[in-house]
């Protein structure tokens, strides 16, 4: 077991030049039994013989201690997956976004972490079932159904899979005060009720069934990807990246990223903007969120991510504050069109937008994370301590073999840049190519930060 403990002095609160805070660091690599390993396909095998590290870390909520141990909730998202050229389903189709499955039948979990005497291990898992109590996958939805990413799923071989009306790419996880898991899902994006005991599902919200529409515009595999539940019962997520609402993502100047308020007991639906980091940015599109913990009814901690335009990752976690924030359901720009397409803050204001307020409250690459993404975030008992987690994307990366030669005559080693039909060739600029698609370990564990501030961030 790996533990690591470092200290550092960082600027708390440094957007606001607040006076610097003592930082302690604790890291922990997140231990798993390998009987609770995906199995890989029989393709994927020869690569993963003893399957696939289970990829936990999509979300995190702390349970509370028990018998000196500190306990937490996490969840998988929808299983090993890599990225895949373009499917065409039919000579004359357009090609149209896929991912490649190599653990297809792999049914999306959630898991219970132990911290204790300096190691870190899942002690449980717990497989999601639908409303029926059969389990579910983590393939995409077919094409039509509300939540529907329109991405064919592919085998290892590049053939095409079944898709899955009941999958789901969970997130975050949060619990009520009645003791019911919720979680939230990229695909639709949907808000999900689930039985801690059974992991079946109790109740699930969609865009249009109990949620805005609007969300349901989401980039693909971008829909909500961080949830929290508030003292009063609220639940809260946030949608990962902005918004698509009109076929243009590339070129949004959009100002801010949606978070969705739903009280389950009256089933009142909020929507508030988060304004992220716009100019850090090449492109509005690329800024990420991760996951959300609730300090109160109106105040969160949230991690924002992605490459800078300067090339440099971001994992930054900020104290965001919605008590001022204008409900945006039903708003429109003065054009009528959805308020994404205003691109300053001085037009919003001018219709009345008030976005939510947010202070910079750590930065993880000031602390040493070198993770891609830290996708789980919670608050421990004591206030003032925050745990954070990676996704490790069950330790696996897409590679392209044999990569073909572009225009500028440098190998092509994005699968996106290729085009796959029913014969399994690889295409490029319309030219059938000998390259393909395989996975390759990405040597990335499972990590466990506990970040101990020395100020409460309860109680304000």
């Amino acid at each position: 077991m790996k533990r690591l403990l470092a200290s550092c002095i960082l600027g708390l609160f440094a957007a606001t030049a607040a006076p610097a805070a003592a930082v302690t660091v604790e890291k922990y690599e997140v231990q798993a039994d390998k009987a609770l390993n995906v199995p890989a396909s029989a393709q994927a095998k020869a690569l993963m013989p003893g399957g696939f590290p289970l990829g936990i870390g999509s979300g995190l909520h702390v349970i509370g201690e028990k018998d000196g141990a500190l306990l937490f909730w996490t969840v998988t998202d929808r299983g090993p997956n890599v990225d895949a050229p373009k499917y065409r389903s039919a000579p004359e189709a357009k090609p149209a976004g896929a991912i490649i499955f190599p653990a297809p039948d792999f049914t999306p979990t959630i898991a219970i972490i132990e911290l204790k005497g300096g190691q870190a291990k899942v002690t449980k898992t717990l497989p999601i079932k639908d409303e029926s109590g059969k389990p579910i996958s983590g393939r995409p939805l077919p094409k039509g159904l509300v939540g529907s990413t329109g991405e064919t799923p592919l085998g290892l071989d590049l053939g095409a899979l079944s898709t899955d009306a009941q999958g789901l790419d969970t997130e975050g996880i949060d619990v009520d005060k009645d003791g019911n898991l919720w979680l939230c899902d990229e695909y639709g994006p949907f808000l999900i009720k689930v039985d801690a005991k059974s992991g079946q599902i109790m109740k699930k919200y969609a865009p249009g069934a109990g949620l805005p529409e609007v969300i349901a515009k989401r980039q693909a595999n971008r829909g909500f990807e961080g949830l929290a539940v508030t003292p009063s019962g609220k639940i809260v997520a946030v949608v990962q990246s902005v918004v698509d609402v009109d076929g243009k993502i590339k070129e949004s100047g959009a100002r801010f990223l949606r978070m969705v308020e739903l009280d389950p007991a009256t089933g009142q639906v909020r929507t508030l903007g988060y304004p992220h980091d716009v100019e850090a940015y090449k492109a509005s599109r690329d800024a990420k969120l991760g996951d959300l913990v609730a300090l109160s009814d109106t105040r969160f901690l949230v991690i924002e991510q992605a490459m800078g335009k300067d090339k440099k990752m971001r994992n930054l976690i900020y104290l965001v504050d919605i008590a001022k924030a204008t409900d945006l359901s039903g708003k429109k720009a003065a054009d009528g069109t959805e308020l994404e397409s205003v691109k300053s803050e001085a037009e919003l204001k001018a219709l009345g937008v008030v976005l939510a307020g947010k202070k910079l409250l750590v930065d993880l690459r000031a602390l040493g994370w070198t993770a891609d993404k830290a996708e789980g975030l919670t608050l421990l008992p004591d206030g003032k301590s925050l745990a954070v987690m990676n996704d490790n994307d069950f330790g696996i990366a897409p590679v392209v073999e044999n990569p073909a030669a572009g225009a500028d005559g440098k190998a092509v080693d994005s699968p996106g840049d290729y085009v796959v039909g029913a014969d399994k060739t690889l295409t490029l600029d319309g030219k059938p190519t000998k390259a393909t698609v395989n996975f390759e370990p990405n040597n990335e564990k499972s990590q466990l930060w506990i970040i101990r501030l020395d100020e409460a961030l309860t109680g304000k």
